[in-house]
C-alpha cells in the first residue's frame, strides 16, 4: 500500500485524502494511517490543510515494471528488494548473507536514515534522489580472492555513466567515482565493501554503492567535501533506466572477477584513474606519503612515485589528496 501511495505523491502535486482514498479504494481515516507510515519512515511530506498531500519535489520511484521493462537483470538474484527506507542496504544485506550463503541478492531504498561510506563516515541519503543499493555476491576462495573489488566494481559504474554522457567521470583509488567540475574534483559516487563468512573459504561480501543524481545546495551544506549529482551535470534520463544498466553492468563485472580476478583490468581502472600522474599525499594511520601517482598494479595496489623509490601502499585505511 505505501508503494501504491508513493506512486501517486511522486508527481510533487497536492493530493487530497478524499482524492487519494478513491485512487486506492480505500477511506480517508486508512489514507491518514498511510501518510502517518510514511512519516514514520522519515519520508518527507508536506501538507497544507485544503489542498492535501505532496512530496517536496516530482520524484521517479523505482519500480519493479519499470526496472524490467529496462532490462533489470532479475533472474541473476534471489531476491529483489525496493524499500522506501532503511536504515542502510548494507545492513539488510548483511542479514540477508547471514541467513543465506550461497545466494545473490540486491536491495535498494529510496532514502537510507543511517547510511554509511567508508571509514564510519554518514552517506547523506535524500529521499528519491540519488541511487542507494546494497548487493550480495558469494565468492568460494576467502578474502584472498577479493582483492581489488572496490576497483572492479567502480569500473562497472564509471562504464556506465560515462555511457549516459558524463565523458568527465574517473576513478580514486580505492573506492571513488569523481568528476573534474570547475576546476576541482567532486564526488559522484562511492563503494562500501563488507564481508560475512569464513574469510579463508566460502564467503559472502556486500557490495554497498551510492551514486549522486541530484545534489542540491541544501545537501552539500552537511558534506564535508566537494560533491555533484549526474543532475548537475547534464544528466536527464529515466532513474529505472539507469539503475537497470549499472546492476547489468556489475553483474557482467563480477561474474568475470569471480573467475580471473583484478588482473585483466588493471589497465582500465589506470586509464579511468583521476589522479595518475600527479602529485599526491597519501594519507595513513601512523605516517604520510608523498609521491607522483602511478595507477594500480595487478593486485589492485596503489603506486606511488617517492623520493625513495617507488611505494605500494594497500591498507584499507588510505586516502589519496592532492597536494
Amino acid at each position: 500500500m505505501n508503494q501504491a501511495l508513493m506512486k501517486i505523491l511522486a508527481d510533487g502535486q497536492f493530493h487530497s485524502g478524499e482524492e487519494l482514498g478513491a485512487a486506492l479504494g480505500i477511506s480517508r481515516a486508512a489514507i491518514w494511517k498511510q501518510l502517518q507510515k510514511l512519516e514514520a519512515l522519515n519520508i518527507p511530506l508536506h501538507s497544507v490543510k485544503g489542498r492535501g498531500y505532496r512530496l517536496p519535489d516530482a520524484v521517479e520511484l523505482l519500480e519493479e515494471g519499470a526496472l524490467k521493462q529496462a532490462g533489470f537483470p532479475y533472474d541473476n538474484f534471489a531476491s529483489v528488494e525496493l524499500a522506501l527506507s532503511l536504515d542502510s542496504t548494507n545492513n539488510a544485506m548483511m542479514k540477508k548473507a547471514e541467513a543465506n550463503q550461497a545466494q545473490r541478492h540486491i536491495c535498494f531504498a529510496e532514502m537510507q536514515t543511517s547510511g554509511r561510506g567508508r571509514r564510519g563516515r554518514e552517506w547523506l541519503s535524500p529521499f528519491a534522489r540519488n541511487l542507494y543499493f546494497s548487493v550480495v555476491w558469494p565468492f568460494g576462495k576467502g578474502i584472498a580472492a577479493i582483492q581489488g573489488l572496490s576497483l572492479a566494481v567502480g569500473l562497472a559504474i564509471h562504464k556506465v555513466v560515462k555511457q549516459h554522457g558524463i565523458e568527465a567521470a574517473g576513478l580514486k583509488w580505492p573506492n571513488d567515482i569523481l568528476v573534474k567540475h570547475k576546476g576541482e574534483f567532486a564526488k559522484l559516487g562511492g563503494i562500501l565493501i563488507e564481508i560475512t563468512g569464513d574469510v579463508t573459504d566460502n564467503c559472502q561480501v556486500v557490495i554497498g554503492v551510492g551514486l549522486n543524481l541530484d545534489v542540491q545546495s541544501q545537501d552539500q551544506a552537511k558534506l564535508d567535501q566537494a560533491a555533484i549529482g549526474l543532475k548537475q551535470l547534464g544528466f536527464n534520463g529515466s532513474r529505472n533506466q539507469l539503475t537497470a544498466d549499472i546492476v547489468k553492468e556489475l553483474v557482467h563485472v563480477l561474474e568475470a572477477f569471480n573467475e580471473r580476478g583484478f588482473t585483466p583490468l588493471q589497465a582500465q581502472w589506470n586509464e579511468a584513474d583521476c589522479f595518475h600522474g600527479e602529485p599526491l599525499k597519501v594519507l595513513l594511520p601512523s605516517s604520510d606519503i608523498e609521491g607522483i601517482g602511478r595507477g594500480v598494479n595487478n593486485k589492485g595496489e596503489y603506486q606511488l612515485t617517492t623520493d625513495s623509490g617507488t611505494q605500494v601502499v594497500n591498507a584499507g585505511e588510505v586516502s589519496l589528496r592532492l597536494k
